[in-house]
């Protein structure tokens, strides 16, 4: 019998060691792809609930056969079990549903997938940031009270001791010590990230707040070379010009570029730091010489408005000039990683059906406008990163959202309007004011929300006290006698749960 075919019946009689001693010997590259899934099969199944380390083994060997595998049941069934035993239900969930369409009606799958479904809804997370960070930064003040507080590397050590402690939460953090008193951290690819580390700063002990200077975003360079390299290779970037428009749109010009996106993208970062970069949300363009002397359907509408090369140019400066152009144009600079959190967006949308929740919306506020559209733009089993990635950081990102009585506001919008406001308001400080009482008013970021044609709705994202918060509302909306009142996960999978309902 084939090696392949042995390890198959094994893991069919349950043999499951059987198939690890025979393949874990071999080397990488000569294990078949149908090698690494039985293997992975075999680590799933002596996988025990709680015990990641044989499940990421199992996940590891699956995830570069993605391609190989389409459309294969058994492949994608083992991938979601791997995900879901790491408590990576929203994924899980996604290569669940390709497993039933790989294998329509399949029991198994279908079991699956539902238990996904009520893990993505409760919210409750089994494993908690607020717990993490508590238990991370006890650990961080254990470690640096070892240290002699008279050393002269004593805030040396602490920030490398902390930095530690900061990607032991969030792992793809990055830490730049500067000095020995100070380190930034590197903001990460979307404001859920700030709001992330923002909370984790937050719960930093006082005493360490005093000892060292810890901020989020890297700051812009005072003085920046006139050369970058990116895979060891050097470029040149004095003769790149910039035009700002007054409405945040750059142009980036050179006669020939040969530059990859990643240089000017650390470019931007050392002119305007991480924050000033992801708040003012500018747009960017390029053009060269054949945009002025053959322009064609792809040249950017700026350059267009030029009757010349020349003329264009004269409007433009070069690396050393462009922050100060982009403020001289509106460009909001300075501004911290607390503060840019508080930066809200309106936005309006078509009503798509009044009576489901969150499909009446009309208008709306939000300092997260990245997690709304994901959830607009998602269909049920679709992969969220946003939400994935605070899922798996131990934060529940959902609403409230809550009825009121229609027929008093019927002849007046604007007062129904107010009053979906102005409950939300209230709602907001009766929670608020019960978590100040137990010292946890971190535990919760509200991001603002919305008015629909049926519901009102305040969004947010919980670090901790999720029950408390959740009994909190309830508490709010019986006192109120709202008609009805709930909460839901931003996944249009998951359930609402009712709190009140008439």
């Amino acid at each position: 019998m084939e090696l392949l075919e042995q390890c198959k019946t094994w893991n069919d009689d349950g043999e499951y060691e059987s198939v690890v001693d025979a393949l874990e010997i071999l080397p990488e590259n000569a294990r078949t792809p149908e090698m690494d899934s039985e293997l992975a099969r075999a680590y799933n199944n002596l996988g025990e609930p709680g015990e990641y380390k044989l499940f990421a083994q199992a996940l590891e060997l699956l995830k570069p056969h993605e391609e190989y595998f389409r459309g294969n049941h058994k492949y994608y069934f083992r991938l979601a079990y791997s995900y879901y035993y790491l408590d990576e239900d929203g994924l899980a969930l996604h290569y669940f549903k390709k497993a039933l369409d790989s294998k329509p009606g399949d029991s198994d799958t279908i079991e699956m997938m539902t238990s996904c479904a009520d893990m993505l809804s409760e919210s409750d997370l089994r494993i908690k940031m607020s717990d993490r960070v508590s238990s991370m930064w006890e650990d961080v003040s254990k470690d640096i009270n070892k240290y002699n507080k008279l050393d002269k590397d004593l805030h040396s050590n602490a920030l490398s001791v902390i930095a530690n402690g900061i990607k032991e939460i969030s792992q793809k953090t990055d830490a730049h010590i500067i000095g020995d008193r100070a380190m930034e951290l590197e903001a990460g690819d979307d404001k859920s990230d700030i709001f992330m580390l923002q909370y984790i700063l937050d719960r930093m002990p006082k005493d360490l707040r005093e000892l060292v200077d810890i901020k989020i975003g890297i700051s812009p360079k005072s003085d920046i070379p006139s050369t970058s390299f990116f895979n060891d290779r050097e470029y040149d970037i004095t003769g790149l010009r910039f035009f700002v428009s007054d409405d945040r749109q750059i142009v980036i010009y050179a006669d020939e570029f040969d530059m990859p996106l990643e240089v000017f993208e650390k470019l931007f970062i050392d002119i305007f730091g991480e924050i000033d970069l992801m708040a003012n949300d500018f747009e960017f363009d390029f053009a060269d010489i054949e945009d002025f002397d053959s322009p064609n359907d792809e040249t950017c509408e700026i350059v267009l408005k030029f009757k010349s090369r020349e003329e264009f140019l004269k409007e433009c400066v070069d690396y050393r000039g462009l922050r100060a152009c982009a403020e001289s144009k509106g460009a909001r600079l300075g501004i911290k990683a607390k503060d840019y959190l508080k930066m809200y967006s309106g936005y309006q949308l078509p009503s798509v059906a009044e009576d489901e929740i969150r499909e009446d919306i009309y208008t709306g506020t939000t300092c997260l406008p990245s997690l709304i559209s994901e959830y607009m733009s998602s269909n049920l089993f679709d992969k969220m990163p946003i939400m994935d990635e605070l899922y798996r950081n131990g934060v529940a990102a959902g609403f409230f959202c809550f009825s009121i009585d229609k027929k008093k506001y019927s002849d007046d919008m604007l007062e129904y309007e107010f009053e979906i406001m102005n409950l939300r308001n209230q709602l907001i400080e009766y929670i608020m004011k019960r978590l100040r009482e137990k010292n946890r008013e971190h535990d919760i970021a509200f991001l603002e929300g919305a008015t629909g044609k049926k519901y009102g709705y305040l969004d947010f994202l919980i670090f901790g006290s999720f029950m408390l918060i959740m009994n909190t509302a309830c508490d709010f909306f019986e006192k109120n006698k709202i008609p009805f009142a709930g909460y839901k996960t931003f996944r249009k999978i998951s359930k609402i749960i009712t709190f009140v309902e008439e």
